[in-house]
Formats: C-alpha cells, structure tokens, sequence
C-alpha cells in the first residue's frame, strides 16, 4: 500500500473522531453577580452631566439609579458607549495606588476595588476602573497570593473583561497547579478556553501550553493544547495534536496517544517541529513499550533535527538519558545528564532526573 492511500485513509478516519478530539469545550458560566453590592460611580452620558450614581450589575449589563424616585435605567454591555463611568480618584484610592509594598497595596486596595470586579465588563473606552482592577491584581500577583487571585478569576465575567485583564489568570494556572491546588487549576484553565474567543486567545493559549510542557505540567498543558484542535492551519493543528500525543503518553492515556499521532500522521503539512515532535512521540511510545534500542532511533532522529530553542528539547535529552540508563551505558548517560545540566539548568526535566536518583537506595 502507497504513502499516499495510507495518508488518505487516515485522513477519512481521523474526520470521525477530529470532533471528539478537538476539546469538548463547555459552556461559560459566568458568576452570579445578584448580590453584588452596588458602587457608587460618577456618570456622564452625551447630553451631560448625570453626577453620582449607584451602579449594579446584571447578567445583561448594569443598572443605574436614576435621581429619588424616577427607578433605574438598563444599559446593555454592548451599548456603553453613550455613558462615561468613573470611579472617582480619592486621596486614599491615590495612596493605595502608589504603595511600594504590594502586600500593603492589596490591604488598601482590596476594599475599594473588590467591589468593582462585577463591572469589569464594562467597556474599557467607558470606564478607568479597569486601569484600578489591573493595579489590584498585578499587586496581588506581586505577592504571590495565587489563591486570592483565583477567587479574583471567579468575580468577574472572563467572557467580557480585556484580554489585559484576563491575561493574568494564565499564570495563575500553572502557580496554582505547581503549589497543590490541582482542581482549582484545571477548573481555570476550563473557564478560560470556554470563556475566550479562540482567535484572541489561540496565540496566548500556545504560549502558556508550551510553558506548561516544559515545566511538566502535563495535566492544564493537554487541556491546552487539545484547545488548539479546532481551529488554525492545518501545520498548527498537527502541532497540537503531535504534543497531545506526547502528554498523553506522560499521563498514561496511551489509546488516546494513538489516535492523536494519527490524526497529526493525516496532516499533510510539516516543518522542523513537527517532524522532531513526531520522533520524539515515536520515541517515547517506543520506550514504553521497553522497545529501548528502537526508542534511541527515533529520539536520535528528533534531536537531529529540532532546534535548541524548543520546547520539546528537554524532554527529548530527558528520554535519551532514560534509554541509555536502561542500556546499562552510565558514561553516555551521564554526558546527555551534563548537557541537560549546560542547556537547562534549571529545567523541570533535569529536576526530575536529580529527583530520581536522589531516591534510589544506597547499596
């Protein structure tokens, strides 16, 4: 059978599964904001004026008191341009802002700004608090505070706010995943792929899945980058689904591995990346399997080609040395040790070998 029946073959089999594969991506739930308590902001529309007034937020956009006596008025999210809100620059607000201390800063901020949160879907052509909602966070991340920046990510409508805003929450995925607080992490990384339109946001995700990889965040780095199957070109679809791949093997989920190396195997397009990442799946698989000599060829043909600056080098240099140790050939595998130690030294990969054999008994 031809290269090209095969790769046509694959090709129909992997449009029947593409849809389960791409991440089934569940509807954005955003916070009930019901008993949010009202702010009292400075508004103006075109026609003037309105002065100080109590604003509360809804599912569909803010409320507005109106003067004693004459109800509210609705404004829909998407209708903010006739108004002008802001949140008026008080001496304390102003002190708060201009501390160097940003565990001090979160103290004085928080009761000011926490309010706020509801609103930040708020146009930002409409409004400053989003310049005051952003102070408060990059305090907050400053200090290291991951779980109140989570409890942050779970007070504002992801959906709606800026991408400035939102960008923070990504870190705060892997900094909750690396202190323990896995589900907190994954239920994230959940909303922000379900609340984000893929094509602001396919980029950035990109960015953090790498990351996630390199520091061996396998878990958040596949929901990432399964996020990345339904859309793009046909060359980052394969790349998506080559690194699924790989972090399936890592995770144990070796039938899934499988169906992800074929549906990248019916993807014409390749570069230098994909086909290093293809090796190093091969490789991998292959060592799994306790196939280690075979495992060596394709890890030898990924490093071959792959280039120093990317992403899957440490875990290429990680299983080489694993294949090495298994051959009983300690001078090899000590010279790939030195080279992960010269290119990574503080990769999460290296850190994992040191783990290894600072756990092994003594004889």
């Amino acid at each position: 059978m031809n290269i090209s029946l095969i790769r046509t073959l694959l090709f129909y089999c992997t449009i029947a599964c593409s849809t389960v594969f791409a991440v089934e991506q569940d509807t954005y739930t955003e916070p009930d904001f019901s008993s949010a308590t009202p702010v009292r902001l400075e508004i103006t529309q075109a026609s003037g004026v309105m002065g100080a007034r109590f604003v509360r937020p809804s599912t569909e956009g803010i409320e507005i008191e109106m003067l004693d006596g004459q109800g509210s008025v609705m404004v829909g999210w998407d209708h903010m341009e006739q108004f002008t809100i802001t949140m008026p620059m008080t001496d304390d607000l102003s002190a708060a802002l201009t501390k160097s201390d940003p565990k001090r800063k979160v103290e004085l901020l928080h009761d000011q700004i926490w309010p706020l949160l509801p609103l930040a879907s708020i146009r930002s052509e409409s409004t400053n608090i989003h310049i005051l909602i952003n102070a408060y966070i990059e305090a907050i991340m400053d200090t290291e505070d991951w779980e109140r920046a989570y409890d942050v990510s779970q007070y504002l409508a992801l959906n709606r706010s800026p991408q400035k805003t939102v960008k923070h929450f990504y870190t705060v995925v892997i900094k909750l995943f690396e202190s323990g607080e896995e589900d907190k992490s994954l239920k994230l990384i959940d909303q922000l792929i379900a609340a984000r339109p893929s094509k602001e946001s396919r980029k950035f995700n990109l960015i953090i899945a790498k990351r996630l990889l390199d520091i061996r965040l396998f878990k958040p780095a596949l929901k990432l980058y399964a996020s990345l199957l339904g859309g793009g070109s046909e060359l980052s679809k394969k790349k998506a689904a080559l690194n699924c791949a790989y972090l399936s093997l890592q995770l144990g989920k070796f039938e899934d591995a499988d169906r992800y190396l074929q549906q990248a195997q019916s993807m014409e397009p390749a570069d230098v990346e994909s086909t290093g990442t293809e090796y190093l799946v091969l490789g991998v698989q292959s060592f799994l399997k306790g196939e280690t000599k075979l495992s060596l060829n394709y890890l030898g043909h990924s490093m071959a080609v792959i280039q120093m600056s990317s992403h899957i080098k440490q875990a290429g240099l990680y299983f080489t040395f694993l294949c090495y140790t298994n051959l009983e050939q300690p001078e090899i595998a000590q010279n790939i040790l030195d080279e992960m130690d010269l290119l990574f030294p503080d990769g999460a990969y290296l850190a994992a070998l040191n783990n290894q054999t600072n756990e092994e008994p003594s004889e």
